[in-house]
Parts: C-alpha cells; sequence; structure tokens
C-alpha cells in the first residue's frame, strides 16, 4: 500500500522502468514533486530484505530533516506495510536508526560529521545533495570503504550549473523520458525544447507538442528512457521534469514561466534544471573580454597591489591602479615555493600584498615577516563581519565578509573596472577560476535565516587570489578616494 491505496504505475509510468533498474551507481536530478522520494524509499526497503546488505544509510542535508523523513514518510509507509514487514521489522524506537531484516537502516544529517562515524555502509542514498555541504560525498564515501558492493543512489533538485546533484549528473549516461509522437512516430525532449514544445490554440488549449512534424499531441505515458552518453556505463543518470508529470497542467508551467519573478525556482523545481543568474556568475567570454594587447608583465615600477592564494601551488595576481576606480592586472603566475614571492614583491614594488592565511597559517606568516610591517597582510574570511575591510597592521592580519569582498572584486569584472593582460593559456585558466565560482542562497537549519553564499564549481585559485589583490588595491584607492567599504 502506498498513501493508502494499492501500489500501482498508473499516471507514473515513467517510473517503471526506474524502479526495475538494478544499476549500482544512479543519479536522479529531479523537479519537486514526481515520485523519486518514494522510489527511493522502496529501494532501501527492497535491499533490506533481499541483498543481505550489513548497513545503509539514507542521507539528508540536516538532522531536521532527518526527524521529518522518518515521521511522516518513512514510519507511516512501514505502518502501513505491517503484514507485509512484520516478519522483518525489528523496532529500534529510534528515529535515526531503523532495523529490517537484520539491515540496519542509518537515516543521518549530512551536516554532521559525528553522525557518519562508526556507521558501515553497502549502500549509500543521498537526499537533495544540493542542500548538503560540497564535502559530504567524499565523507559519506568512506563508510563503504570495506564493502564488496558500494551502492549509492543520489537524487536532488538541482540549484546551481555544474555544482551538486547537477555535476555528478554530467557524469551519468543522462537519460531522459523522450515522449513519442502519435502521427510521425519521432521522439521529443520536452526539457531540451522548452517552452517550445507548448504549444497554444486559439481555444486556450495548452499542450505537449511533437517538434519533428508540429502537429502530434504528445502524451506523458507514451515514452523511453534515452541516455544522451551511452557510451558511459559506470553511472546511471535519470532526469525528471514536471513537463512529463501527469499531475502537473502544461498550461500551469506555461503561465509560471511568463510571469515569474523568481526563474531559479522555476527552473530547479518545475523543470528540474540547473539555474544562475547570469549576475551570480561570470562567464568565461565575460572575463576575457577585459584582456587587452600588452603581455603579462615581468615587472613594474609599481606601487602595485598582489593576491596569492593557497593550495597546492601558489596563484599569484599583481595588479595596480590605471586612474579614477580603474585597475589592471599586470601579472597572472603559479609558483611552488614562498620564496619566489620574495622576488616578485621586488620587481614589481609591491606596495601591498594580501595572502590567504590557510592552510600555511606558518608559512605565510614567516613571508610577511619578511617585509616591512604594513606591506603584507594575511587574510581570514568572517562570516560575521559587515562592512569594511578590518586591517590590522600589528597582527599583520585582515579580515572581512566573504561574501562581500567576492561580492567587490565580482562588480570589478562585471563593471569592467579592471583590464586584462593579452589572451593565452594563463589567462584563459585565470577566467575559467573565475568561472568556477557562482553565488547561491543558503539557509540556516536552526534560525532558518537566509544569506548568499558564493560556491566552488571547480578550481578556483586565481579567483579568490583576484579577490585579495583587489582588497590590496582598493586599499591604495582609500587613500585617494576614502576609506573602502563594502556595504
Amino acid at each position: 500500500m502506498l498513501d493508502g491505496k494499492p501500489f500501482s504505475f498508473h499516471r507514473h509510468e515513467c517510473l517503471e522502468t526506474p524502479y526495475r533498474d538494478i544499476h549500482p551507481y544512479q543519479v536522479e536530478m529531479k523537479a519537486a514533486q514526481v515520485g523519486n522520494t518514494t522510489k527511493a524509499i522502496l529501494r532501501v526497503i527492497h535491499a533490506c530484505r533481499y541483498r543481505n546488505f550489513r548497513g545503509i544509510l539514507y542521507l539528508f542535508p540536516s538532522a531536521v530533516d532527518v526527524a521529518d523523513f522518518s515521521r511522516s514518510r518513512l514510519t507511516p509507509l512501514i505502518a502501513e506495510n505491517a503484514e507485509i514487514l512484520e516478519a522483518g521489522l525489528q523496532d529500534t524506537d529510534s528515529i535515526g536508526l531503523k532495523r529490517l531484516w537484520g539491515t540496519n537502516l542509518y537515516l543521518r544529517g549530512m551536516r554532521s560529521r559525528v553522525g557518519l562515524k562508526s556507521v558501515p555502509a553497502d549502500f549509500i542514498a543521498f537526499d537533495e545533495l544540493d542542500e548538503a555541504p560540497p564535502n559530504a560525498v567524499d565523507m559519506a564515501m568512506e563508510r563503504m570503504a570495506h564493502s564488496e558492493f558500494k551502492e549509492v543512489m543520489m537524487l536532488s533538485n538541482p540549484t546551481l550549473p555544474d555544482y551538486g546533484i547537477d555535476k555528478k549528473f554530467q557524469e551519468t549516461d543522462q537519460r531522459y523520458w523522450l515522449l513519442k509522437c502519435p502521427k510521425c512516430g519521432e521522439y521529443t525532449c520536452l526539457e531540451d525544447t522548452f517552452p517550445d514544445c507548448l504549444a497554444e490554440f486559439n481555444d486556450g488549449r495548452i499542450v505537449r507538442l511533437c517538434q519533428s512534424c508540429r502537429d502530434g499531441e504528445l502524451e506523458p505515458a507514451v515514452g523511453q528512457w534515452i541516455a544522451k552518453k551511452p557510451g558511459v556505463i559506470d553511472k546511471r543518470g535519470y532526469h525528471y521534469s514536471q513537463l512529463f508529470s501527469q499531475f502537473v497542467d502544461p498550461a500551469d508551467i506555461l503561465h509560471l514561466f511568463r510571469t515569474t519573478n523568481n526563474l531559479q525556482d522555476f527552473y530547479n523545481l518545475k523543470l528540474g534544471l540547473p539555474y544562475v543568474e547570469a549576475s551570480n556568475r561570470l562567464s568565461r567570454q565575460e572575463v576575457l573580454a577585459l584582456c587587452e594587447n600588452e603581455g603579462i608583465s615581468g615587472s613594474d615600477t609599481g606601487p602595485c597591489s598582489m593576491g596569492v592564494d593557497q593550495g597546492k601551488d601558489l596563484h599569484v595576481v599583481i595588479g595596480k591602479h590605471t586612474g579614477g576606480k580603474k585597475g589592471r592586472v599586470i601579472h597572472l603566475g603559479i609558483y611552488r615555493d614562498w620564496e619566489e614571492l620574495d622576488g616578485l614583491m621586488n620587481r614589481f614594488r609591491v606596495s601591498r600584498c594580501v595572502v590567504d592565511a590557510l592552510p600555511e597559517t606558518r608559512k605565510a606568516r614567516e613571508f610577511a615577516k619578511r617585509f616591512t610591517r604594513g606591506r603584507v597582510f594575511l587574510n581570514y574570511y568572517s562570516h560575521h563581519q559587515k562592512g569594511s575591510y578590518a586591517w590590522n597592521e600589528r597582527e599583520m592580519t585582515v579580515s572581512c565578509n566573504r561574501t562581500e569582498s567576492l561580492d567587490a572584486s565580482h562588480l570589478d569584472i562585471l563593471n569592467a573596472n579592471i583590464s586584462l593582460p593579452r589572451e593565452c593559456g594563463i589567462v584563459a585558466e585565470f577566467a575559467s577560476h573565475c568561472n568556477n565560482v557562482a553565488k547561491k542562497l543558503e539557509e540556516d537549519e536552526e534560525t532558518g535565516s537566509k544569506r548568499y553564499i558564493y560556491v566552488k564549481l571547480g578550481p578556483d585559485h586565481f579567483r579568490h587570489a583576484f579577490n585579495y589583490e583587489a582588497m590590496a588595491r582598493q586599499f591604495g584607492a582609500s587613500s585617494l578616494f576614502g576609506d573602502c567599504d563594502l556595504s
């Protein structure tokens, strides 16, 4: 029984193939309310009964989500099918642990490292992956280190392109539900052809229309799962959209598309597609459009500003003022040793350098001490700080709000207040790193408050080095134009 009715694929025909799919690694990028969570629960219960797993780990973004899921979805389903599950169910009297047919089903939040410790698993389900911390997947996968099965299921509404579930989906064979035309027999992918796939007739009807013959009205139940990347066999991907839901009127979708003030929620929750406002993510083209004719400099008479981001290597951006609020990046480089930065400080007559304080704080501080106090500062991001940068010459540190500081350097590029050297390999890499950061809205699970944060979509070292250079450059500008305030 499911929601008081016998289980059936009626009006959910697109789910029959995924239900029968036994692939060990599956990713589902989905719109809201399309039946995936129920499918995930049933797959987990089936695995407890027939797979002889030691443990199954079902993960949610937070502990609050765990409690809600356990009380509102899992417990009622078990109670509704008590006769079927009676022989295998052992009551543990716990929200976070159920025992079925000798298999431990752990329900955990992904924000807590403690909740994942000492939990052996053969199968992990990640629910609402995009709302979890970015490192949650790697941390959780360690729970299957000694498993001979290592089965994975990921499902989530998408948020940003190249992030979370969208990034994982891109690694799969990418299966879409294509609808077959009753007139010409061709298939249409509604997601790829929206909004053209929804046709409005003179009588007011809005239907799903074949994109080949432009004459056949498409039925959501008549389709086939087709992989866009059939050569990928190790990871299976399914995409679900309300465009082929039999419970959502296409007229409602089209009306919302035409009237909404929130396109991100529309694409994420209605179409099951990632979306980011153009102003919240820099494109490679926007960055490269700032390139001028001069190449990368090897020295400069200064005064210059320098930013350094730590990682496996040291990514360096050096710039200078060119008048007003304008600036120019004159040098980009990747270095291995801190001592190499000493030469850059001298050759470019760097008046102020901002260095990422972490993870090698000791080496960063040793570098700062080799120069006159006030020339090199270690940066610490603070979520609670608002407004101006806090420069501390005695401690050789500067602190700022991460989002506000990235906003400021983001606008430097967006408003063309900065120019770049002539396009070459390392400038193209700089542009890619700028493209690999995007702003998204995050909600605090305890307070319910929301704030914007910048998230990493790929290598982003030059983006942060540029942020530090912009901080140093803006300090120089403050002596001419007043204190730098980010508010």
